[in-house]
């Protein structure tokens, strides 16, 4: 009896140990490990979740905080206006917000939007997977009216040829935000001509980029684009606008991805220090999915249709961020009979 108690004590002690163990490896599975990952450097990040596992996720450089002790912050979660949780989160000093993704949440409320991966404006997608959505502040946020319409008009005068200026004598705030891409878009009433976009170190050096490249586009490609850019560009809206990663997708599956790639985004990846994405028309051309667009951006790109599976390449959702517009100032000139045919779509001229 003594022998068979001792047995039973060693079977217990077994059982206890495995359960152990199979708990350890479910709080370290890939797609925690990948969220742990994206936390790092974060700052100071609010949890929005009801789950004691979330408060365990830690982090170098990021503190994870409770809401009960940001009642304001807690408020404007439960509320519906996206300023008003910038403005809370900007007085607490709150870098991010990690969502649980399974929280039960207020249907009418932010929340609930953050946790169907929303896109919400003065925020900026970091990393989603199954469980988890992570956010910060977007680095945009508050710029002002001014300066988003200096910035296009800026642009216009590039285009037209102005000496581009010193990086150091844009504001600060332009010289501060890298690394970005900036893309410039000429457009004719409401037809896209031409867009060209650049990465920059800063938005300022990516402004300069765009521009130069847009105005040298045009001069290569003046007889079809209707005449020289210098005589034109007083009767075209130029708008500056900025591609923004929103957010790693942490999860590769097909369904997945066509669920938080929402109909605002194109899609993109980086892989070993290169950029490449589809804008959001382009995603979803023909009727496409989102990941079915990859396979057609693996395949420009000479890569395998199944590169998503590949633990290099890091997938993201693109979001296209208007900053400003610098709109048309005088009436298209009258055209010289020149006997050229006129370009039947914005396609003949918006290859990249």
């Amino acid at each position: 009896m003594t022998a068979l108690r001792s047995m039973q004590r060693t079977l217990q002690h077994h059982v206890h140990v495995l359960v152990l163990v199979l708990a350890t490896a479910a709080c370290t599975t890939p797609e925690r490990v990948q969220l742990q990952r994206a936390l790092v450097g974060r700052g100071r990040v609010a949890l929005v979740s009801d789950d004691a596992e979330f408060a365990k996720l830690q982090a170098s450089g990021t503190t994870l905080l409770s809401l009960t002790n940001l009642p304001k912050l807690r408020a404007a979660l439960a509320a519906t206006d996206p300023a008003g949780l910038v403005a809370a989160m900007t007085e607490a000093d709150v870098h991010g917000l990690l969502v649980d993704t399974q929280l039960n949440a207020k249907p009418a409320s932010l929340t609930s939007e953050l946790a169907r991966y929303a896109r919400i404006p003065g925020l900026q997608g970091a990393f989603f997977n199954r469980g988890a959505s992570l956010y910060g502040l977007d680095p945009v946020r508050d710029w002002s009216p001014e300066l988003r319409s200096g910035l296009a008009e800026v642009a216009r005068r590039l285009i037209g040829g102005t000496s581009p200026p010193r990086v150091a004598s844009f504001p600060e705030p332009i010289r501060r935000l890298s690394p970005v891409e900036v893309m410039v878009l000429l457009r004719d009433g409401s037809q896209p001509r031409l867009w060209r976009s650049a990465r920059g170190s800063s938005f300022a050096r990516a402004l300069l980029t765009a521009t130069a490249v847009a105005r040298q586009r045009w001069v290569e490609r003046s007889t079809a684009l209707g005449g020289p850019i210098d005589r034109l560009l007083p009767t075209l809206q130029i708008e500056v606008s900025l591609l923004q990663d929103d957010g790693e997708i942490g999860v590769r599956e097909s369904a997945f991805i066509d669920r938080v790639v929402l109909p605002v985004h194109g899609i993109g990846y980086e892989r070993k220090g290169s950029w490449h994405y589809l804008l959001p028309e382009a995603t979803r051309s023909g009727g496409r999915t989102p990941s079915s667009a990859y396979a057609q951006l693996f395949a420009d790109d000479g890569l395998p249709e199944d590169s998503l599976d590949n633990p290099e390449l890091r997938p993201y959702r693109l979001a296209v961020q208007l900053i400003g517009t610098s709109k048309a100032v005088a009436n298209k000139p009258v055209q010289d009979d020149d006997g050229l045919s006129e370009v039947n779509a914005p396609s003949e001229v918006l290859d990249r």
